[in-house]
């Protein structure tokens, strides 16, 4: 079955000599892995009953930063549960360029909602000079996670991403509620 994207000709810039080529197609599911699909061709048409997609390569709004996952705790511990050589293919079909290929990712700092256990850098009575201060916690299966992650993408960009203060900095003294 051949697949056709239809462009709506609202644009002199909108028919199908202009575009770069091919939209190339790709499908992960049950039973299937980054599998190519049949690519999709494009032409125009004046009129159709279907959705249009309207294309004008003249304007642009923002730019894309790349696109990513979420290295939260809980998934960094599952990954770390895996064979070295099962983890190392995993990570290599999600971020390496030549495969899936993404390059951005939220790392928490400290546990948020998507954790094996509730810690923060700073955990216990009131320490506001920070001095017990520590990322320890991250040094089981967090870090090595994202040095495996960089290895693979070395243009891997980490947004970290602050879920909840210690517990001595809220209203109740924990991390749980307020």
């Amino acid at each position: 079955m051949k697949q056709t994207i239809v462009l709506n000709p609202t644009s002199e810039q909108n028919n199908a000599d202009s575009l770069p080529g091919p939209v190339h197609v790709y499908v992960t599911d049950r039973d299937r892995r980054f599998a190519t699909e049949p690519e999709l061709s494009w032409q125009t048409q004046r009129a159709t009953s279907f959705p249009a997609l309207d294309l004008n390569p003249g304007t642009t709004f923002q730019e894309i930063l790349g696109f990513g996952v979420a290295l939260t705790d809980a998934a960094c511990y599952l990954l770390d549960k895996l064979s070295a050589s099962a983890r190392q293919e995993f990570l290599r079909e999600i971020f390496d360029p030549a495969a899936m290929g993404l390059n951005t990712c939220r790392v928490c700092m400290g546990a948020s909602d998507y954790a094996v256990q509730l810690y923060s850098y700073d955990e216990g009575s009131p320490d506001p000079d920070l001095e017990r201060f520590s990322i320890e916690h991250d040094r089981a299966y967090i870090l090595p996670l994202l040095k495996q992650v960089r290895e693979l993408c070395p243009k891997l960009f980490l947004v970290a991403s602050p879920w909840s203060p210690p517990g001595w900095m809220k209203v109740g003294g924990s991390m749980r509620g307020d």
